[in-house]
């Protein structure tokens, strides 16, 4: 009999629970839906069975906030804390007398709440946190005060967090001071401060005030070398790299790095295209002498950055070129070391590139590869590049066979799928495309996504320009006898048999194929404005073609990098990633996008 009764009290009870849990559901529901009269009774009914439930009692003294009934509200808060003063509560408690216009009592009782904060990093930021939702901005202020105030270990907690409140007062000048303790003092958190730094000096005025501020209060204090920090990360900002090279010369002579500082700076002028800058960086490292640790590096990574330089500048001579092969003769016979590096593939490629000379380029990799170099994976990209060099010079036979060694050696990893596709590539420039496609077939699901893409493209190529039902292939042949011709670097050739093409059969598919093959020889030839044409006539005349969004991207990075038409390469960039969305361009046009919208660049450490 017992045991019944408890059964029956067990079911009557979970009846009450699961009521009142579906009556809390619903008034939830009309809180959130700012439905505060409908609310209201259900929260005080459920209440009435739950008083000291916190959650419940919040809810309906939002409900009677929202009714604007604070006295109520006032009444219900005192009644539940009345039993223990550090209520949770009495923040609510506040709440109600500020908005009933009784703000001695709201500063009052805000205040003790602030004076009774435990020395806890998570209570500190949680009641800021409701201060600053609650708009009360001065507050939070104080209450992080309050918060740093209980610890003596970090004496500029929360700069951070303040300076973030103070910029939404509107007091930037306290905004950037709280910054800067923090930047002087906890060095790790510099790339912190100064990505909220870019949010605060969101204008060109705001940006060289606070720099001409930080040089004053750089000379002041010549011992603190966080200023000189700070002005090279202000002047990058505003791209003055020659500036900001002299901030970290000078901290890398002070603090005695012996150039690591510089070389770091160098290589992110590099990556920036600011070739002066950087080359005048790794050259005052490299004038430190032999002995220094970074000496070498420097003079190879020199030498990269001057080639680059070179093959972004249009009106190169041939002046320029032979100053920078004795530049490489020299390290590699100074330096033997350097011929079993990336430095011999730079040259080899500056030989043939530029100097067209592909015997003295495949001498050089000859030595890289010899069997006393124990780097296999640096020995298999040698070889790659010696079956193109071949190739250039109309060796099939031993460029396939280059490309084979590479294929065998390194079957299951990326180099082996790099080699398949230049040997199937090779294979579609002497006109075997049946072979060649089936080979592109299996490299389309390559892990290398480069290749994986060049290996879908060429295949779109064969497969939509050589189709089974139509037995003339000799577009198709005359074409990839032309990519050919480029390829090996006889660009009057090509253009005479892509020109062919069109007249022989002008209405052939292959008419955007050859305007990007014109592009292509227009801009190796540093003829950008011949590459932008083509390229708008892509543009204009095949939209819906594959190789649509492929001109829009070079015709954007041609107006950006040699046109300095930065509108136009915003526009482009623009339109290329809302007309083709599932572009793999999408991602670096976005980039750039914002780059020139004027995106401050990523916090980089020296």
């Amino acid at each position: 009999m017992r045991k019944l009764i408890l059964l029956i009290l067990w079911v009557f009870l979970s009846g009450i629970l699961h009521a009142q849990e579906q009556l809390a559901t619903v008034a939830k529901q009309y809180l959130l839906s700012g439905d505060f009269e409908k609310a209201t009774p259900l929260y005080k009914q459920l209440l009435e069975y739950n008083e000291n439930d916190q959650e419940i009692i919040t809810g309906y003294i939002q409900c009677l906030m929202g009714l604007k009934s604070y006295n109520e509200a006032e009444k219900v808060l005192k009644k539940t804390i009345k039993k223990d003063k550090s209520h949770p509560l009495n923040y609510e408690l506040g709440l109600v007398y500020h908005a009933n216009g009784d703000q001695k009592k709201a500063d009052k009782l805000f205040q003790e709440i602030i004076d009774k904060l435990a020395p806890l990093d998570d209570d500190v930021r949680n009641l800021a946190t409701r201060f600053e939702k609650d708009g009360m901005l001065d507050r939070a202020i104080t209450t992080y005060e309050k918060g740093r105030s209980l610890t003596t270990d970090f004496p500029y907690l929360y700069a951070d967090e303040m300076a973030v409140l103070y910029a939404k007062k509107g007091d930037e000048e306290k905004a950037i001071n709280s910054l800067m303790e923090v930047y002087i003092s906890v060095p790790e958190k510099s790339d912190m401060v100064k990505g909220t730094l870019l949010r605060l000096l969101d204008k060109p005025e705001k940006m060289t005030a606070f720099e001409k501020n930080t040089q004053e209060k750089a000379k002041k204090n010549p011992d603190i070398m966080a200023y000189p920090d700070l002005l090279a990360w202000l002047m990058i900002q505003q791209k003055n790299y020659s500036g900001a090279f002299q901030q970290i010369k000078e901290i890398d002579t002070k603090l005695d790095e012996q150039g690591r500082r510089v070389l770091g700076f160098a290589r992110a002028a590099f990556r920036e295209r600011e070739y002066v800058a950087a080359i005048q960086a790794y050259d005052f490292v490299i004038e430190k002498g032999k002995d220094f640790p970074y000496y070498q590096t420097c003079l190879s990574e020199r030498l990269t950055c001057m080639k680059d330089q070179l093959r972004r500048n249009p009106k190169y001579t041939l002046e320029d070129i032979t100053k920078l092969e004795k530049e490489y003769d020299a390290l590699l016979n100074d330096y033997p070391l350097f011929k079993q590096r990336e430095t011999i593939r730079e040259y080899a490629d500056l030989e043939v590139r530029y100097k067209h000379d592909v015997a003295k380029a495949i001498d050089l990799l000859k030595e890289a590869v010899q069997p006393n170099n124990p780097d296999r994976l640096f020995k298999g990209r040698c070889k790659l590049d010696m079956g193109d060099y071949e190739l250039i010079r109309n060796d099939v036979w031993e460029s396939t066979l280059l490309y084979s060694q590479v294929d065998k050696e390194f079957k299951q990893d990326a180099l082996g799928e790099e080699a398949r596709f230049k040997n199937a590539r090779l294979s579609y420039y002497t006109g075997d495309f049946e072979w060649a496609q089936g080979q592109l077939d299996v490299l389309k699901a390559s892990t290398s996504e480069l290749i994986a893409n060049d290996a879908l493209n060429l295949s779109v190529l064969i497969v939509e320009n050589n189709p089974i039902a139509d037995s003339n292939s000799t577009p198709l042949l005359m074409f990839a006898r032309a990519d050919l011709l480029e390829f090996q670097n006889k660009d009057d050739d090509a253009l005479a048999v892509l020109d062919s093409i069109a007249t022989e059969y002008p209405k052939h598919p292959l008419g955007d194929n050859i305007l990007m093959k014109k592009a292509d020889i227009a801009y190796k030839r540093q003829d950008y404005s011949e590459a932008a044409l083509q390229l708008q006539t892509i543009v204009n005349n095949f939209p819906e073609d594959v190789l649509a969004d492929d001109a829009l991207y070079n015709l954007a990075m041609i107006n950006e990098d040699f046109f300095q038409n930065k509108d136009e390469a915003k526009r482009l960039y623009e339109q290329l990633i809302t007309k083709y969305p599932g572009s793999s361009y999408v991602t670096p046009a976005r980039k750039a996008f914002r780059k020139l919208r004027g995106d401050k660049a990523d916090v980089e450490a020296f």
